[in-house]
């Protein structure tokens, strides 16, 4: 029988394990499939992070939109095969000397970071754990499913007591710990959440604007108006904004149900390895 660690993950090889975190985090789209928005969110919020964990000074805000403008269009010019949550997890790694002294940070230091991120022993063998691209890629069974989903959720969980950031997970998870019920939130509670995934994104997107380039304001501008109207007239808004309104709000209720796992001091773990059965026989 394997034995746990105290994360409460249970200890596999590790080839297995690798394997399976590979097929976790490369399996994502390519940040090349992804809106461009969604990267610029990303570098914005890694960047940011950056300067408040290496306690350097602010720059001004023409700085730093041209910082993370700049960033975002050689992440995609240079690296389009990253993965979005592989952005934040590559500067957290460089602010911290993992790829060696930097001074700094620049759009040449981040950049830096993403490459030597990318070249790293531990990315590159998880590459080597899949298949090649032109050999037929067999689809995990139920059981691995199973095992990589649960491993997703005690990652958020890690994320949440640490206070990082969840979205780059959080709708995977939330899809899962609802495939499995676990949540348990009322059709009341998921409109409120609706709504406040709204007024978020209404904040963000006023935010945004501020930094954006020229050419891309008048389409924030609309966004703006759109969830506004949704908010305030209760009108639709089109399949884009709708489901960028879904996955902030599958964020919030995750991030409500960690809240509540913790509070309670609930065993996650144990939770999702006793719902195994509804997974694999849905």
């Amino acid at each position: 029988m394997l034995g746990t660690d105290n994360s409460g993950l249970e200890k596999v090889p590790d080839d297995k394990a690798l394997a399976n975190k590979a097929w976790a985090i490369l399996k994502q789209d390519m940040v090349k499939n992804l809106p461009k928005h969604d990267l610029f969110k990303t570098v914005l919020l890694s960047v940011a992070k950056a300067f408040a964990d290496t306690n350097t000074k602010e720059i001004s805000d023409e700085d730093r939109s041209y910082l993370v403008n700049e960033l975002t269009d050689n992440i995609l010019k240079y690296h389009p095969s990253i993965r979005l949550n592989e952005v934040p997890e590559a500067i957290a790694q460089g602010i911290r000397g993992r790829f060696g002294e930097f001074y700094g940070l620049s759009v040449v230091t981040f950049g830096r970071f993403i490459e030597q991120y990318l070249l790293s022993d531990k990315r590159t063998s998880m590459v080597k754990q899949l298949p090649a691209d032109d050999t037929p890629r067999p689809v995990p069974d139920l059981q691995t499913q199973f095992d990589t989903a649960r491993y997703n959720a005690m990652q958020a969980l890690q994320r949440k007591k640490d206070g990082r950031d969840l979205s780059a997970i959080a709708t995977s998870v939330y899809n899962f710990l609802d495939r499995i019920k676990l949540l348990e939130f009322t059709a009341g509670e998921k409109y409120d959440m609706m709504d406040d995934a709204v007024r978020e994104l209404i904040k963000e997107l006023k935010y945004k604007l501020i930094t954006a380039p020229y050419a891309e304001r008048a389409e924030i501008k609309r966004d703006i108006d759109a969830y506004t109207d949704a908010i305030t007239k209760h009108t639709p808004v089109n399949n884009r904004q709708l489901t960028l309104v879904k996955m902030r709000a599958k964020k919030l209720a995750l991030d409500a149900f960690l809240n509540n796992v913790l509070l309670e001091e609930s065993d996650l773990n144990l939770l999702i390895e006793c719902k195994r059965d509804v997974f694999v026989s849905c």
